[in-house]
């Protein structure tokens, strides 16, 4: 799953449980009377302490973190390592076609024998590329953890690469990606990518271009998995019940001849700013997909938390008023962090007729958060709560340190979440949304059947200032 699909999701599904409660509480609508009954506010949430751990990094540079954790008899191993779409350069997807063919076969063993050896163990074999990292790991019963272990390193270490199985799994990816670019949501986002980022960089191009997977070689996914894939550049994460001493010979065992390998050398990934507006033209639609870009300050800056509460709030205001309007199907906005820098999104498929007068909504709610400073009292609480049980899973524990690990972050940051999410002023978060939500920043993307809107749409006021790019949709596919 690509990593903008990931950020959707979650967006979504924060956005569901924040919608109503930041509508009520960011606006001060819950203080009005004849609205019906408001819920109670939640409650002070929970204090969080990360697990008592080790880290140790081997001779050849790799870190390893051993988190004791549950008490079921269960282990879940994840070996991060520092490839990911960034380093594609300008191969498109080829760290998704690595991963994906390290799969099909390793240490002698063919797609097959992997699963029923990690089923004998009670789970399966998962990877995952973000846009920095690939994440190669299995959740297996305890007594199996070493062996596990080995295999996960086998995996990592040593893939086969079967050419017979390439042409396969290209053809697959390139289906995917045909289909991905047909639909309005991809569209969008990858005209947005290639607004936000220069033709040279990794991220200009959001989706491959035709036939462009189709055009890799087996030796294109072996030198990237040489290149790419190191000690040096990999964090080892094993986190349940298990016997420290014997897991960590194991380590040893299983990683401690493996070359450092090449430094991290990828380039930041600072977008750019606006004020653009892309129009994409889709006769005879029915929805209007939009996909509106903001970039803010990266996860290591100060302003990094009261952007997340920024997010919350905003994002489910509009879709508290999107909804209620009858105006949308799909509101939802998030922030995706990137190397040295970030983006608030949000994004929407709107009835069609009703193009211009969501938008003007949609500006008016951004420029409310601007001007005025709202109650975030219910907000604050409801992200801590929600950090608090996103760690309550081994799995989910495992994501919130591999972020901190991903960006560097200060070792006690999981620590200190929810005191910093609790001590946001509203006056902080007010203050980031008139330092970012700024006209003369927006990066705007608008796919739809322009000749029902694209005249009300230019006249709105926040869009003023920018500069207006029309093509048609089999233009921008083109690209």
């Amino acid at each position: 799953m690509m990593l903008a699909d990931r950020f959707r999701t979650l967006g979504r599904t924060i956005l569901v449980l924040l919608a109503g409660l930041a509508s009520l509480t960011a606006t001060g609508l819950a203080d009005q009377p004849g609205r019906g009954l408001v819920p109670p506010a939640p409650g002070e949430p929970l204090p969080f302490e990360l697990p008592a751990s080790q880290s140790l990094m081997l001779e050849n540079g790799l870190t390893v973190t051993f988190i004791p954790w549950g008490l079921t008899p269960t282990l879940d191993i994840v070996v991060s390592v520092r490839a990911g779409n960034i380093d594609d350069g300008e191969q498109t997807w080829i760290a998704d076609l690595t991963t994906a063919m390290i799969e099909e076969g390793f240490a002698g063993l063919d797609r097959a024998e992997i699963g029923r050896r990690f089923a004998a163990m009670g789970g399966a074999l998962n990877t995952t590329v973000t846009q920095s990292h690939t994440l190669i790991g299995a959740h297996v019963l305890s007594d199996h953890g070493e062996d596990a272990l080995a295999l996960i390193a086998d995996a990592v270490r040593r893939p086969d690469f079967p050419p017979d199985a390439l042409a396969r799994i290209s053809a697959g990816m390139s289906r995917d990606i045909e289909l991905r670019r047909q639909e309005p949501d991809s569209l969008a986002f990858t005209t947005a990518f290639q607004s936000l980022f220069p033709p040279d960089h990794p991220f200009h191009f959001g989706l491959p271009r035709p036939g462009q997977v189709d055009g890799f070689t087996i030796n294109d996914v072996r030198d990237f998995h040489a290149a790419k894939f190191g000690a040096g550049r990999t964090h080892l994460y094993i986190a349940g019940r298990f016997d420290a001493v014997r897991m960590e010979a194991a380590v040893r065992e299983a990683f401690g001849d493996w070359p450092r390998g090449e430094q991290d050398n990828a380039p930041l990934a600072i977008p750019a700013r606006g004020p653009v507006v892309h129009l994409v033209d889709r006769p005879g639609s029915l929805q209007t997909t939009i996909h509106l870009v903001y970039p803010v300050g990266a996860i290591t800056s100060k302003d990094a938390t009261a952007l997340s509460v920024m997010d919350a709030a905003l994002g489910g205001a509009l879709a508290a008023s999107m909804r209620e309007a009858g105006w949308s199907y799909s509101p939802s906005s998030f922030i995706q962090w990137t190397r040295g820098g970030g983006m608030w999104t949000y994004t929407d498929d709107i009835d069609t007729p009703r193009t211009v007068d969501a938008l003007t909504s949609v500006f008016e709610t951004i420029a409310s958060a601007r001007e005025q400073t709202w109650n975030m009292d219910g907000t604050r609480r409801w992200l801590a709560s929600l950090f608090v049980m996103s760690t309550g899973s081994t799995y989910g524990l495992l994501e919130n340190l591999a972020l901190r690990d991903a960006f560097r972050l200060d070792h006690d940051y999981l620590d200190r979440r929810v005191p910093a999410l609790m001590s946001v002023t509203d006056r902080e978060v007010n203050a980031v949304a008139r330092a970012y939500l700024r006209d003369d920043r927006l990066t705007f993307v608008v796919v739809g059947d322009l000749a029902r809107f694209e005249v009300g749409l230019r006249a709105l006021p926040a869009l003023e200032q920018a500069e207006f790019v029309r093509r048609s949709a089999d233009a921008a596919l083109a690209d």
